[in-house]
């Protein structure tokens, strides 16, 4: 978002930002997962690996910086996270993503 914010995007659309961890446990804390990854796209994305828990509440104030931001400066982000629990920015099903990207893009959208 950073980039998109200095390249001067208008609007951002977050796709696939789930932002829902079954772990349990301490921000960033190490942690091995045995068997497979329930908390990513695939199973084998972590699974029988060491990874570090996420700072959700980090994530958030980030989110809320970057929202920030953007709106002050007159541009937009969008969550067209199919089922995600961030409630940070608008939801907007990727569909509605895809046709505000056709009708009035300027060549500064970018999905993330």
């Amino acid at each position: 978002m950073q980039l998109a914010f200095y390249m001067g995007f208008k609007r951002i659309f977050l796709i696939g930002v789930d932002h829902n961890f079954t772990a349990v446990g301490n921000p960033n804390e190490k942690q091995f997962l045995k068997g497979d990854d329930p908390n990513h796209f695939t199973p084998g994305y972590f699974g029988n690996k060491e990874w570090h828990l996420p700072d959700l509440e980090g994530s958030e104030l980030a989110y809320h910086m970057a929202r920030f931001h953007f709106n002050r400066s007159g541009r937009e982000i969008y969550d067209a996270t199919v089922d995600g629990k961030l409630q940070i920015f608008p939801k907007i099903t990727f569909e509605q993503a895809l046709d505000m990207c056709k009708k009035k893009s300027s060549g500064k959208d970018v999905v993330m």
